[in-house]
């Protein structure tokens, strides 16, 4: 990791993290070992621990008396977690779809424009990065901050297993597809055609996830 001095350093060390989490050089159920890790970055144990601090509130760490590990879940826990995003993206869609200002709608479409280079250039990282940034700015707007706090929370959960998804191309491109339908969606400004779309999307979703489980 190359130390940016105009950055926090825990904040470049939970993206380092992060990042060998979700590219699959850390598996999920694999134990962190803080001590190994101080010294492999060599960084005092306090921006460590702000860093894997952070990892833990998104819930891709889980922290237990005296152990860290990446989070894993099973098969039950991964369609139950799915059902949840489904029912909760729904209800914030309910909210949002009558608020989204033309700039709003600008930034969804420059996304999606950024993740077709990032498809282009088969930078895996980068497309979860942008599908992410996709679904963040759909429900950025949600007025319901408990509503939005709870699918975080979910979404955070299913990050891992979100990335080991789109390690396949063929997965990246229909996915993209899935989005674009999405925002063609919310154009129309009716929840129903919406929620149809983001229903089709996340059972898709949930069918890539299992294959890969």
């Amino acid at each position: 990791m190359e130390i940016n001095i105009a950055q926090p350093l825990y904040h470049q060390v939970y993206r380092e993290l992060k990042k060998l989490i979700l590219s699959g050089e850390i598996l999920p159920g694999e134990k962190i070992n803080a001590s190994q890790l101080a010294k492999k970055y060599n960084i005092s144990r306090t921006p460590l621990r702000e860093a894997i601090h952070q990892l833990v509130s998104e819930g891709i760490i889980i922290q237990e008396p005296g152990v860290l590990t990446v989070v894993q879940l099973n098969k039950e826990d991964f369609v139950e977690l799915y059902e949840c995003r489904k029912v909760l993206e729904k209800e914030v869609m309910k909210l949002v779809i009558g608020i989204f200002t033309d700039k709003d709608l600008e930034e969804i479409e420059y996304v999606l424009k950024e993740a077709e280079l990032a498809l282009e250039e088969d930078n895996t990282l980068k497309v979860l990065e942008l599908f992410t940034q996709f679904h963040e700015l759909l429900i950025q707007p949600c007025p319901n901050k408990r509503l939005l706090q709870f699918l975080n929370q979910v979404r955070s959960f299913l990050l891992i297993y979100r990335a080991n998804i789109t390690r396949n191309s063929d997965n990246n491109n229909d996915i993209h597809k899935e989005h674009l339908a999405l925002f063609e969606a919310v154009q129309t400004k009716k929840v129903s055609n919406v929620n149809s779309v983001i229903e089709k999307h996340i059972n898709n979703d949930l069918k890539r996830g299992l294959i890969n489980l």
